[in-house]
């Protein structure tokens, strides 16, 4: 790791926008380093004593730690919109004043569970890391359409203006979907590509009424006559493009294999391990890693990866063939 911030503060609007920015972040600190001794991560049920009164001392704690086995060390508080009051962050206030040279602290600025409304963030907190470190501002708010021309010119592929408005009327205020649908495309064209409408427009369409993780669920059941009419219900009129299907059920299949071959038993560990913001992903993915175990979690992307081929013409098979092989042996791994 090189010289990094004492501190980072990221904010936002959308629970998935920042989700991305906190997985970006900690994967540029952590680098090529083990995540498991380089990094910590605290969450609303971690600031909550035994009364049931919120504090941010387990933060301050973790963030006065010492490495061990490591040079550095990154503290990662999720879930911090509560304590918007000056009295609850003037231990933090104290820790900025003198940081431990060799610790990174992110503070995330989002609702818990427990949480109705979030706070503002206190203007004393916001110069604290002005002056020690950086803020990630990742509120897109009434701006969707300018947050989406940002994340299109940062792409690293080349747009013409129909396309981009194409992108924009398409997307509306569902901005989640941009970062997959540009990861998509990237992949499908490779970066630099000049695309035009014609060229992205099959990878705009709808899921219809068949939300995503129906497929997976369906596989999941180790039944391939359930899963391919799932898939054929995604794949009709109005579905999204075979690539747009490889690449969720990649990261699906990424996500499992990530926590199959560790001795994980417990939601909230595999969730830090995944960087979900809660548990509810984590624990279906815990499930299916238990189901398949490390083996056929690597068969599954093997699979994966040669049907991608196959998409990209390395083979004479159709699209449609293409996919109904591959969702019909992943569903046979599960059996």
């Amino acid at each position: 790791m090189g010289a990094n911030e004492a501190v980072y503060l990221i904010r936002g609007d959308d629970s998935s926008v920042i989700g991305r920015e906190v997985t970006k972040l900690t994967a540029e600190l952590i680098g090529d380093g083990d995540r498991s001794l380089l990094l910590e991560e605290l969450a609303d049920q971690d600031y909550e004593d035994a009364e049931g009164n919120f504090s941010l001392e387990p933060l301050i704690n973790a963030a006065q730690t010492i490495p061990f086995l490591t040079e550095n060390r990154i503290v990662l508080g999720r879930e911090l919109g509560r304590f918007s009051r000056l009295e609850d962050i003037a231990s933090l206030l104290s820790y900025l004043e003198n940081p431990l040279p060799s610790n990174s602290v992110i503070l995330v600025w989002e609702k818990g569970p427990k949480l109705q409304r979030l706070g503002q963030i206190p203007k004393k907190l916001l110069e604290a890391v002005n002056s020690h470190g950086r803020i990630i501002d990742a509120r897109v708010g009434r701006k969707a359409k300018e947050w989406i021309i940002e994340q299109v010119a940062s792409s690293g592929l080349n747009f013409d203006r129909a396309s981009i408005d194409l992108i924009v009327e398409t997307v509306g205020e569902e901005i989640a979907r941009v970062p997959a649908l540009l990861e998509t495309l990237r992949s499908t064209f490779g970066e630099g590509s000049h695309l035009k409408p014609d060229d992205i427009n099959p990878y705009l369409g709808e899921l219809g009424d068949v939300p995503p993780w129906e497929l997976t669920d369906a596989i999941a059941k180790g039944n391939p006559a359930s899963a391919l009419e799932t898939l054929a219900r995604m794949q009709g009129p109005g579905g999204r493009h075979p690539m747009q299907l490889i690449a969720f059920l990649n990261s699906h299949f990424s996500r499992i294999l990530r926590i199959a071959g560790l001795n994980i038993s417990n939601p909230q560990r595999a969730a830090e391990e995944l960087g979900d913001n809660s548990t509810f992903r984590s624990k279906k993915t815990l499930n299916e890693a238990k189901k398949l175990g490390n083996e056929r979690s690597k068969k599954a992307i093997v699979l994966l990866s040669k049907a991608d081929l196959h998409l990209r013409g390395s083979t004479g098979t159709s699209p449609e063939v293409t996919m109904e092989l591959l969702v019909a042996r992943l569903s046979n791994l599960y059996r």
